[in-house]
């Protein structure tokens, strides 16, 4: 770890030790993280993570941390944080972003510049990283409908990869092991009052629908061609409480911290609410979050990984 920190303290790179990963996540959850770095450009990113390949240190790459949850009792090593600041180059109807813009910063670019195809997109709290890993969608749109390429790490080098080298289906994609650091899109010219306004009509019914809080959006995937909130508010689930977590009133597919709850109460009212759905649907709830658990759970989400 001494080596890591002289490198960052070297190239003048953002860190924290001991860093508390509730104080960052969306949910406010989570445990002590040995050591957060903080990247702000896409080539930093790169240097990063090439440097930390070489040392055979175990690291994750994270974006806004609105959609994974760091078990509390876990001494995670590395991770470095790639929400940097607004790199976005726009030439014509193409668009470059980095890896770790957020998601609504960049469709707001795109509005500003009369390209469309992200409307319903907006307000997904994710990096575009993140939203490609995903492949985040919503009101029939999905991240991945006008990417053209993503440039990752991955086996110790920096590459290119096309879109149709990439598989994506709903909330999935198998760019799982690499790095994304920037992608490339390619839009359509629209009228910016057009794509503002419907924009704005896709953010009125998320509103309608998607509880304000703490919380990492939706928790289980789609079961087929139904919500999995279909299946737990048949339950009577909703306002189902474990210490200071709750199944939101308003949208039962939303678990809130609503009063200094934990993991574990998290962890817990997942698997209640899916054994309730199982027990009265036979229906399999799939977690959409991802959950950075115990020792060898942790290992096989890790980009890359070094048997000791």
């Amino acid at each position: 770890m001494k080596r890591i920190v002289k490198y960052l303290e070297k190239n003048k790179l953002e860190f924290i030790e001991n860093f508390d990963v509730s104080l960052s996540s969306s949910i406010k959850l989570g445990g002590i993280i040995r050591l957060a770095i903080f990247p702000k450009t896409e080539r930093q990113l790169e240097r990063l993570v090439c440097f930390l390949h070489g040392t055979k240190t175990y690291f994750k790459v994270v974006g806004n941390l609105s959609n994974i949850l760091f078990v509390e009792n876990i001494s995670y090593p590395v991770i470095i944080t790639a929400k940097m600041s607004d790199e976005v180059e726009i030439k014509g109807k193409q668009a470059k972003v980095s890896a770790g813009v957020l998601l609504t910063k960049f469709c707001e670019q795109l509005k500003k510049n009369n390209l469309a195809g992200v409307e319903g997109l907006v307000g997904i709290p994710a990096t575009v990283g993140g939203a490609i890993m995903s492949n985040a969608g919503a009101f029939g749109y999905s991240i991945s409908d006008h990417l053209v390429s993503v440039k990752v790490f991955g086996a110790g080098k920096i590459f290119e990869l096309n879109k149709n080298e990439i598989k994506f289906g709903y909330h999935y994609s198998n760019l799982t092991g690499f790095i994304i650091l920037s992608a490339t899109f390619l839009f359509e010219n629209k009228n910016e009052y057009d794509i503002m306004k419907l924009a704005n009509e896709y953010t009125f019914l998320r509103s309608r629908s998607q509880p304000s809080g703490l919380s990492l959006g939706s928790v289980f995937q789609k079961v087929g061609n139904k919500s999995a909130g279909f299946y737990i508010e048949r339950c009577g689930l909703k306002g189902l409480r474990v210490g200071g977590v709750v199944v939101s009133t308003k949208h039962s597919n939303f678990f809130i911290n609503e009063n200094g709850g934990s993991v574990i109460d998290f962890l817990r009212l997942l698997s209640k609410v899916q054994n309730s759905v199982e027990k009265q649907f036979g229906v399999t709830l799939v977690p959409e979050i991802e959950k950075v658990g115990d020792k060898d759970e942790t290992s096989c989400r890790l980009p890359y990984t070094y048997k000791k």
